[in-house]
């Protein structure tokens, strides 16, 4: 695949939750790579909004959650090679989820 291919992103399900700039869970498919991307996250702060990649909590040694200032941490699952791309997925994926709520608005 070159740099500059785009794949098509589709909004499987949404499920809405308001915990700090949290704003709930997304389900992506990429069809041309036959790819479901479960529990991605959406925030929202500060007038922007963006997409992040699912994460798993940290589990210590002891096996225990590991926690920072009483918040349980999280390690990256997926990246991408770039923020550039990162940003690109985001974006393609909230402009999905945004047409798919203003479909069912219809």
């Amino acid at each position: 695949m070159s740099e500059g291919s785009k794949l098509a992103v589709e909004v499987v399900s949404f499920k809405a939750m308001d915990r700090n700039s949290l704003k709930g869970f997304v389900t992506v498919r990429i069809p041309a790579m036959r790819l479901t991307i479960r529990d991605c996250t959406v925030h929202e702060s500060h007038g922007k909004r963006w997409v992040g990649l699912p994460s798993k909590a940290q589990i210590g040694r002891d096996q225990e959650l590991v926690r920072k200032d009483g918040k349980i941490q999280y390690a990256a699952v997926f990246e991408f090679d770039s923020k550039a791309v990162g940003d690109a997925f985001s974006a393609a994926v909230l402009r999905a989820l945004d047409a798919r709520v203003d479909g069912a608005a219809a």
